[in-house]
């Protein structure tokens, strides 16, 4: 698809929003810098992908128009407009080099950090130095997570060894990225002691003696109260995945299941909830891996 200027033509006229993105809100943002410049940040990748998300629901010259429409409405500098449109282009046809890249490697013998470092450099060749502003930090905790796969299976480190080494990779992830995942795990290491702490004989009051001896009155009251609301997203999560595992069933089109499943993360869960649903999921492979 070639690139257009953001002022060449007038805008289309746009059919009614697609049944996943009807009641939800624009996803994503886009910065602009003091000189009038685009930013390039993962947030504006978020902004396409939100409406790229409604993929087999309509084509993708309407699903262009809707984020073109996104743009403009934003008011942006002449310079981040025309930035922005060239930039969408670029990775409209990464996308699809990616979509052909994934389907050529369907049961070939490629180990996973062989497929990210093909898609770092695929990304590169679409998006020159823009790649790094939308998908830098991915890249940077994608070679992490390879790495710790490399430490966890390596039986000749002792399992001191490997927990420091694989510490000191997890030093360079992204800050926000490390302060998210820990925010999104701390419940389920308090979850792990309290757990042990019943599998061992503990009572219920057992367990609050234990909280007030440790963390005392006021937060064993928070505790108590995040055990009701823990209750309360064990069973939004089990209704989220039985209706994932549905559309697993239902939708024969990978790109729109994929679509579909992201649409329903995005309703069921505000964004902390879904930085914990992704940690979940992936504790749950890491338990299914051999």
């Amino acid at each position: 698809m070639p690139a257009a200027s953001a002022t060449e033509a007038t805008p289309t006229a746009l059919p009614p929003m697609p049944g996943s993105l009807q009641d939800t809100e624009e996803d994503g943002s886009v910065q602009v810098d003091g000189s009038g410049h685009l930013v390039v940040t993962p947030d504006l990748r978020r902004l396409f992908d939100y409406y790229l998300s409604a993929m087999g629901e309509e084509p993708l010259s309407v699903i262009r128009e809707r984020i073109l429409a996104s743009l403009r409405a934003k008011n942006l500098p002449a310079a981040a407009m025309e930035e922005a449109v060239r930039l969408l282009d670029d990775y409209l046809a990464y996308r699809d080099a990616a979509r052909t890249f994934a389907a050529n490697q369907r049961g070939a013998e490629l180990d996973l950090g062989a497929r990210l470092e093909s898609l770092r450099e695929l990304r590169r060749e679409h998006l020159g130095p823009w790649a790094d502003g939308l998908f830098g930090d991915e890249e940077r905790v994608d070679a992490v997570s390879v790495e710790r796969m490399k430490l966890q299976q390596d039986t000749t480190l002792t399992p001191e060894e490997r927990e420091r080494r694989i510490a000191a990779l997890d030093e360079q992830l992204p800050a926000d990225y490390r302060a998210g995942r820990d925010e999104a795990l701390r419940p389920l290491r308090q979850q792990t002691v309290e757990r042990e702490l019943v599998e061992s004989g503990a009572t219920a009051e057992d367990l609050r003696q234990h909280r007030l001896a440790t963390v005392g009155p006021e937060a064993t009251e928070r505790l108590e109260a995040m055990d009701r609301e823990e209750e309360a997203f064990k069973q939004r999560l089990a209704e989220f995945r039985a209706r994932r595992d549905a559309l697993a069933q239902s939708e024969p089109n990978p790109a729109a299941r994929q679509a579909a499943a992201q649409r329903l993360l995005f309703d069921s869960f505000t964004p902390e909830e879904r930085l914990r649903v992704e940690a979940l999921d992936a504790i749950d492979a890491a338990a299914k891996a051999p």
